[in-house]
């Protein structure tokens, strides 16, 4: 399906993105002491859609925050009273979300297989539901990067509704990518000029230029051919030594989604959160009887880059890694999970 194509300038795709803020419930990426994370802006001078958020933040937590409450609860001699009437949830409403890189909002793809398959997260799917995303793409790739080696069309890709452009000439083209997306331009804010017949080519000759920047490339098809048969590779004690179990990676990745359950209690009244966890934990595993099938952490390295290349492909079809290099970039030991599969792959 063809969707709408506009062109436009720097000057207005500032002035898209400032009537956008004032209409919709809008995040961005909004730098604090040199990193940047989504927040919630009113107007764009307040974030930063071309920023180098790739490199520090995903917005997965605007979909699966990092820590939520699920219930209340009160004791009393008689019973224990339960509500599910629970305050603060900002993210259930309409929103739009400006400069997400399309690696980000494939990870949201890739989530979706996992919430939407045997319990359904509605929770999850509302905001899913409710969210246009406006991706910045790329100009070129950082030195982690590595999202054209992956199993989706990077070009062509429909993870977001609406990618933006950067053409010849100080043109910009804003282009709806699925019909929500085509929907969404259709009633913006300000009025937006139809590209010519050759912004397909204009558009093509970026994503040619962005390709040619890549350091880092793999064949994914032979990787998840040669991980099905190393599982006993003692590459995996190699790679894991220097591994200080901070979970950053898991934190970090868009497409982690392992959590915990766990109740915080003051007198009679608690509250039960859903929150981050990671199969490098070593308590991730750990049984009531006290056996832990992965005691030691090249296990549990086995178990992530064979559940983001083999497990997560034999179920759902697609790698559990989109190529975006945020673990390698945030991890404080320079572990990086392509270097990894790579290793254990050609063993």
């Amino acid at each position: 399906m063809s969707f709408s194509i506009y062109e436009t300038d720097k000057q207005g795709l500032t002035a898209f993105y400032d009537a956008v803020a004032g209409k919709f419930e809008t995040y961005a990426p909004v730098e604090k002491f040199g990193k940047f994370d989504y927040r919630r802006i009113t107007k764009i001078a307040e974030g930063n859609p071309d920023s180098p958020i790739a490199a520090t933040m995903t917005v997965k937590p605007l979909f699966f925050p990092k820590s939520s409450p699920i219930l209340k609860f009160q004791e009393n001699k008689e019973e224990t009273l339960i509500s599910n009437n629970i305050e603060g949830d900002l993210s259930s409403g309409k929103r739009v979300i400006l400069g997400i890189r399309h690696c980000d909002a494939r990870g949201l793809q890739v989530l979706d297989k996992v919430y939407s398959w045997d319990f359904i997260d509605t929770d999850y799917q509302k905001k899913r539901e409710n969210t246009i995303l406006v991706s910045t793409r790329c100009d070129k790739a950082g030195v982690n990067c590595f999202c054209t080696s992956l199993d989706y069309d990077v070009e062509n890709s429909d993870a977001h509704d609406v990618k933006i452009v950067n053409g010849l000439n100080g043109k910009i083209y804003i282009k709806a990518v699925t019909q929500k997306g085509e929907d969404f331009l259709k009633e913006s804010p300000v009025s937006l000029k139809l590209a010519g017949n050759d912004s397909d080519e204009e558009m093509k000759k970026q994503y040619k230029s962005f390709e040619s920047s890549f350091r880092l490339k793999m064949n994914y098809k032979e990787i998840n051919e040669k991980l099905q048969n190393k599982f006993d590779s003692p590459e995996f004690e190699t790679i894991s030594r220097n591994c200080i179990g901070c979970n950053t990676c898991a934190f970090i990745c868009p497409t982690c989604h392992c959590f915990k359950i766990s109740d915080e209690k003051i007198r009679d009244t608690g509250v039960r959160y859903k929150s981050y966890d990671s199969c490098n934990n070593t308590y991730f595993t750990l049984m009531a009887g006290g056996h832990n099938p992965r005691p030691v952490k090249y296990r549990r390295w086995r178990q992530r880059a064979m559940h983001k290349f083999v497990y997560y492909k034999e179920r759902f079809g697609v790698n559990l890694c989109v190529g975006c290099g945020h673990c390698a970039i945030s991890c404080p030991v320079n572990i990086s999970i392509f270097e990894v599969v790579n290793k254990v792959a050609n063993s």
